[in-house]
């Protein structure tokens, strides 16, 4: 079971998420070319902005329980997950995919002021409410607390903020507590309440029989053990299970590793990743066995 949030603990998130909205929408109206080379994947900067944007209206919504934002742009898609946006993590790159192409907006100035608009209006919504209060999340069958939503709006802001940043040649500085804020409210929950093979790469993991110890310096909560059977994950709080290996992570490094923004072998070479253990070169597969969009 994941750990409840404090509801001071979810004030320092959203005031953590206040501050790299104010950033990111700052970057963006800073900008004058928006058609940079390939930042993600095929995405130009524009196009990683208006996904930011898409997100920023998507994930309030279903933070108070209305799956609607993609069926305004995606007609095609209304009931197909249920109370949630997609189905699986496979069908999350498709439909964002999707999304970029059906909406023609690439003026950042516009694509800022969408981005504040929605979390000016997120953050009055937040007022009064429970942190603990549930919902269904992104992907069908993962039920997560409004605390988690906040996190997840703040996972985006600072990984695409990033993109963004990178691409137009500005720094963008990630803030430690504000990583450990993401291992410890988003990350967690989400993997704990997961389906053992959604969050799992399939073909990296078949016949994988290993625990690890993983723990993200500075986190609170984030000490658990991640164990893969033969293409399924359970993440379960330490135990007097035999682990394989430990590894112990940077909060920053985890998460630019974590989304493929940096390599791991990198990391390690900082010593901002550091396994141990029975088996410590299993550390250099762990993120090969995770399913990510």
């Amino acid at each position: 079971m994941v750990a409840s949030t404090s509801r001071r603990d979810w004030q320092h998130s959203q005031d953590a998420l206040r501050d790299e909205v104010e950033r990111v929408t700052a970057l963006l109206r800073s900008i004058r070319d928006p058609g940079a080379a390939p930042v993600v994947g095929h995405w130009n900067l524009a196009e990683v902005a208006l996904h930011l944007s898409q997100i920023w209206s998507g994930i309030p919504r279903l933070a108070r329980g209305d799956p609607s934002a993609v069926h305004e742009l995606l007609p095609d898609r209304a009931g197909v997950a249920g109370d949630s946006l997609v189905q699986d993590v496979p069908d999350l790159g498709v439909v964002t995919t999707r999304l970029v192409r059906a909406d023609p907006e690439r003026d950042l100035s516009v694509l800022a002021d969408r981005i504040e608009h929605s979390a000016k209006q997120y953050f009055a919504e937040c007022a009064g409410q429970s942190p603990e209060e549930l919902h269904p999340w992104l992907i069908q069958g993962i039920t997560l607390p409004l605390a988690a939503f906040t996190c997840h709006l703040l996972n985006e802001t600072v990984v695409h903020g990033y993109d963004i940043a990178r691409a137009a040649g500005r720094p963008w500085r990630i803030n430690p507590a504000h990583a450990v804020m993401l291992a410890d409210q988003f990350f967690l929950p989400v993997m704990e309440g997961a389906d053992p093979h959604m969050l799992v790469n399939a073909d990296t993991a078949a016949g994988v029989h290993a625990t690890f110890d993983v723990r993200i310096r500075g986190g609170s909560r984030f000490h658990r053990h991640f164990v893969f059977d033969d293409g399924a994950l359970r993440v379960e709080a330490p135990s007097a299970r035999r682990v394989d290996c430990h590894l112990s992570a940077d909060p920053v490094a985890f998460l630019m590793v974590f989304w493929n923004r940096q390599s791991q072998w990198t990391a390690i070479a900082k010593g901002q990743m550091m396994a141990w253990g029975r088996k410590p070169w299993l550390a250099a597969r762990f993120r090969s066995l995770l399913a990510t969009p």
